[in-house]
């Protein structure tokens, strides 16, 4: 896993929401599915818990088969080694290195800006889009 940082994303997704915005240029098919796999990739980052749990909490779990979750943020005189984040969705630390090479190997072709006859602005895009799935574990049509 590859660690990109938060900013990263957000400004990529600028960068391309501006280009949308261009008469009569706009985003092509490629920018357009970039721009949702980045938001994708950005959201995983932003996941905020729902609930907040402890050690003693999760083993009364496992041996009774309850125990109880907080919907309020552990206060000041909380131990904070003990206080454990509950998601509604895993939350992703860190993008993975595939989707990383996908994004560097979109902008390389988009500098290049090679003939669409190539297939190369293709696989950039199918590279990206199954890349990005894969991070947030959803499938990919035709798979």
């Amino acid at each position: 896993m590859a660690t990109i940082p938060k900013k990263w994303l957000q400004r990529k997704i600028a960068d391309l929401e501006s280009c949308r915005e261009d008469i009569p240029f706009g985003l092509d098919e490629n920018d357009h599915n970039m721009l949702i796999a980045l938001k994708i990739a950005l959201t995983s980052l932003e996941a905020k818990p729902v609930a907040w749990t402890d050690d003693e909490e999760l083993r009364d779990v496992k041996q009774y088969g309850l125990g109880e979750i907080y919907q309020c943020p552990p206060d000041k005189y909380a131990d904070l080694r003990r206080v454990i984040p509950m998601y509604r969705e895993p939350p992703a630390p860190a993008v993975p290195d595939g989707l990383v090479r996908a994004v560097r190997f979109y902008e390389q072709v988009k500098r290049e800006n090679p003939p669409v006859e190539t297939g190369v602005w293709k696989d950039a895009i199918d590279w990206v889009t199954k890349e990005a799935c894969q991070a947030v574990d959803i499938g990919i049509k035709g798979e």
